[in-house]
């Protein structure tokens, strides 16, 4: 998407130029044509010699493919709008604009978070940047939200890159605010600094427009159609689902609908572009539920800067931001000193317990310390215990212990090597059964969902036999 954007800005002179041109073709023959007569406009569908021009006054161009040579944009325009094997038509110009206007859409949408109706509904002057004395300057979208909270005039911190897809969109608005001024035009509409960034396709050598009402707004199309049959984009085949991915998604969300389907593709969403963005904010460890509430714009307006920058560019006080990562790493120090007592247990064996802690040294805090610093050791809190692994976890681990405690395997149980039990999370795993049990009730026999329900449901009772097994603290 961002190849897109910078193409379009790297040629924005060259593609404005074009554009007005082709309008006022279309215009100057639109006057010399008959009203009933429209296919007659069309500068480039005749002979370059202007057949028919000298009486009638209408001129013509040839090939639109020998317009875009001219103007230096037939390059740009094959790669982002040109199908394989065909000459480039007038069409292309209008697609290419479309192309850029989406790629947009999704850009702003990937660094805000916002809801597509509300980033769809942007306006040209939406972008604001504000100077804090501590966090330096901040990058903001103001728009409208309506869905969970009612306010006409709210904003959402996005990144800087976010600059570059806001003016590509206004640009290309503007062009077609542009074509309002053309015949035919049920509703023409005026150019002005508020106006929307994402608008129809008006030009004039679009016979549609002939009966669209500009006074209503383009409807929202999804994101699988805007890109999923797009290869100028993404491509794709690498959208498509292996029976890996079907395993790993099924095991994650046990209820995913048919149409998710090996050698399908993959039925994309914009929401999955806003809920990425929370799960990653989320996992950032930097960004507070206030902030990320208010990003999301699902209670109140909690405004905060830990994210106004990127996070890395994160300036806090130095004195308060070395003590606050002092006190999460001897925290995660004293955590991992505790992996050597009897209250964890590998569910195979003390050897393997063994390799897991071998380089834990329960007297040294101050080498914990700076071992968890590293990464070297990991604690990673789950249901059934603490995952050692310093991979992400493929199979869910937060929301899933189906392959946790082996429960997916159906016949032997097969732990995951890398699980340590936790003897205190008992009551926790019982509570998770009953609740299991009464998910399984009403689960229909066979479906994914009641799969997934009984491994994780064979993994509570394998963690059960491993704590009841081993020797009491």
């Amino acid at each position: 998407m961002r190849e897109c954007l910078d193409d379009f800005l790297a040629h924005r002179e060259k593609i404005e130029s074009c554009f007005r041109f082709c309008l006022n073709a279309y215009h100057h023959n639109r006057l010399a044509t008959p009203k009933d007569r429209f296919s007659a406009v069309a500068p480039f569908q005749w002979p370059a010699d202007g057949c028919n021009g000298g009486y009638s006054g209408r001129r013509f161009y040839g090939p639109f493919a020998n317009t875009a040579i001219r103007f230096g944009i037939a390059e740009v325009l094959e790669r982002w709008a040109g199908t394989p094997g065909s000459t480039l038509t007038i069409k292309a110009l209008s697609s290419y604009l479309t192309v850029v206007t989406r790629a947009g859409l999704a850009y702003l949408l990937n660094f805000s978070l916002m809801r597509v109706e509300e980033c769809w509904n942007l306006r040209a002057n939406c972008m604001r940047v504000e100077s804090d004395p501590r966090f330096g300057e901040i990058t903001l979208l103001r728009g409208r939200t309506t869905k969970t909270t009612s306010d006409s005039d709210t904003f959402w911190v996005t990144s800087p890159s976010a600059k570059i897809a806001v003016e590509a969109m206004t640009a290309v608005a503007k062009l077609r605010a542009e074509g309002f001024a053309y015949d035919p035009c049920k509703t023409p509409a005026p150019i002005g600094e508020d106006h929307y960034l994402i608008a129809y396709a008006n030009e004039p050598w679009i016979p549609v427009r002939q009966t669209m009402n500009r006074a209503i707004r383009p409807s929202i199309i999804n994101y699988l159609a805007a890109f999923g049959a797009n290869p100028k984009i993404f491509d794709p085949e690498q959208l498509r689902i292996t029976p890996r991915d079907l395993e790993l998604a099924r095991l994650v969300n046990p209820t995913l609908p048919e149409e998710f389907a090996v050698g399908e593709i993959w039925p994309l969403a914009w929401h999955q572009l806003r809920r990425t963005g929370a799960v990653n904010m989320q996992a950032s460890g930097l960004v507070s539920d206030a902030s990320l509430q208010f990003q999301l714009k699902h209670i109140t307006r909690a405004m905060s800067f830990y994210y106004g920058q990127n996070f890395s560019h994160l300036r806090l006080e130095e004195k308060a931001h070395t003590l606050y990562v002092r006190t999460m790493y001897e925290t995660l120090g004293r955590e991992l000193q505790l992996l050597v007592t009897d209250r964890f247990i590998s569910p195979h064996g003390e050897k393997r317990k063994a390799e897991i802690v071998r380089l834990i040294l329960p007297s040294d805090m101050e080498k914990m310390t700076q071992m968890a610093k590293k990464g070297v050791v990991v604690y990673r809190p789950i249901i059934l215990g603490v995952c050692s692994s310093c991979e992400p976890c493929p199979y869910g681990g937060i929301d899933s212990i189906a392959h946790c405690g082996g429960g997916d395997n159906g016949g032997e149980p097969r732990p995951c090597p890398d699980v340590l039990y936790d003897r205190d999370r008992l009551n926790v795993v019982y509570e998770l059964e009953r609740v299991l049990d009464d998910r399984m009730a009403n689960a229909p026999v066979g479906s994914p969902l009641r799969d997934s329900l009984e491994a994780q449901k064979r993994s509570a009772e394998n963690y059960r036999n491993v704590i009841n097994q081993a020797a009491p603290n």
